[in-house]
């Protein structure tokens, strides 16, 4: 489960054991919601998932590569999934409303691992390929999809635009919320 660039698996030692990546994740991600990115050491991830700290160290090189993927989970299932829309779904309206949920939780922790980004290059062009540039890709092809004579230039700048918002608002922690949602919804549908 562990992703190149983050983890250390192709070590020697016992095979790496799915269930216990799971724990930790799930620990990872619970631990640092409730207490925070920085209050949350490995130490207390491992304790909670029932691992030795060796265990963490086997799979992620660092705490914030660990909780980046605790995160990327999240964000697969719960944003990234088309299966999460129901049908006849306002298709944008709904990617947006999960993006706005899931960050409702996760928004603090999202932010302690921007501001890690900014202080290490490797982990920030990390964090952008695996965080960002797939939730990108998954807005781009709901915007494709609705506005399929849409130009390459107009896509690009509607995902930027969104996106730009949302972390606007995460990063100063104002609300992200059902009304923001409809209301961006609108606003792209307006300008394009």
């Amino acid at each position: 489960m562990a992703m190149s660039g983050s983890s250390a698996s192709g070590r020697a030692g016992r095979p790496i054991s799915p269930d216990t990546t799971a724990a930790i994740l799930a620990a990872a991600r619970s631990l640092v919601v409730v207490h925070g990115f920085a209050a949350v050491t490995t130490a207390m991830i491992a304790a909670e998932a029932g691992a030795s700290k060796q265990a963490l160290y086997r799979r992620w090189t660092t705490k914030a590569d660990l909780v980046l993927e605790a995160f990327l989970a999240q964000a697969q299932a719960e944003v990234d999934d088309p299966a999460a829309a129901e049908a006849g779904d306002d298709r944008l309206l709904a990617f947006l409303r999960r993006t706005c949920a899931a960050l409702s939780t996760s928004g603090p922790a999202l932010r302690s691992l921007m501001a890690a980004a900014q202080e290490d290059d490797a982990f920030r062009r990390r964090f952008h390929e695996r965080l960002i540039l797939p939730r990108r890709a998954a807005l781009r092809a709901v915007l494709a999809e609705e506005r399929p004579a849409a130009s390459t230039e107009a896509l690009d700048l509607a995902v930027t635009a969104l996106f730009g918002a949302i972390w606007y608002r995460l990063l100063l922690d104002e609300p992200l919320d059902d009304d923001l949602a409809r209301r961006l919804t609108a606003l792209v549908r307006a300008g394009m």
